[in-house]
């Protein structure tokens, strides 16, 4: 059984980001994976402190609500960095978990990780373009796999103010399916 585990970092519980992860979550369970989705708006996570204690004892110093994600992560075979676009680049919420996540990272930027973990970035965006950030989800895909995440995918879905929007674009659900059943390969 495939093990896949959900970053969340909008602040809205039933908005767009949480609709179009849902999708995700549903085909990747159909499968027979399972599935752990933190809502890290609800959690106590601090910034990364830059004190590289991580690179010492293979763990970070700061005890927050990241330690249980760690342990998720190292035993999941995908992840899910789920985020509205606030300031043409994710969320606050995500961006502090996602620095945290340097703890995975060794002397000389070996990675701590099994290999091949599969990423997948979700979006979701007011503006329509959906390209018009793609240089940013592209960089951020690049960043997980330096820290020795494998293949990543992106899916965006542009023109969301409500999850109704999310509901209503049949070709981003589709997508939403796919990338589920993805991660659970």
């Amino acid at each position: 059984m495939k093990k896949i585990v959900v970053l969340n970092g909008s602040p809205h519980a039933h908005g767009c980001t949480a609709a179009l992860a849902e999708k995700v979550v549903k085909a990747a369970e159909q499968r027979a994976a399972e599935v752990k989705t933190y809502h890290l708006n609800t959690m106590n996570i601090k910034g990364c402190q830059g004190c590289f204690r991580c690179q010492q004892t293979g763990r970070c110093a700061t005890e927050d609500d990241m330690q249980p994600i760690y342990d998720d992560i190292a035993a999941a075979d995908g992840i899910v960095l789920a985020s509205p676009v606030y300031m043409w680049s994710m969320s606050a919420q995500l961006k502090a978990a996602v620095d945290r996540l340097f703890a995975f990272l060794r002397p000389e930027h070996q990675s701590a990780l099994t290999p091949g973990k599969k990423v997948l970035l979700l979006f979701t965006q007011g503006q329509n373009d959906t390209n018009m950030f793609r240089h940013y989800f592209e960089h951020v895909g690049k960043n997980m796999q330096f820290m020795g995440f494998g293949d990543y995918d992106i899916l965006v879905a542009g023109g969301t103010h409500v999850a109704e929007h999310v509901y209503s674009q049949k070709d981003v659900l589709e997508d939403a399916e796919r990338l589920g059943k993805w991660l659970s390969e």
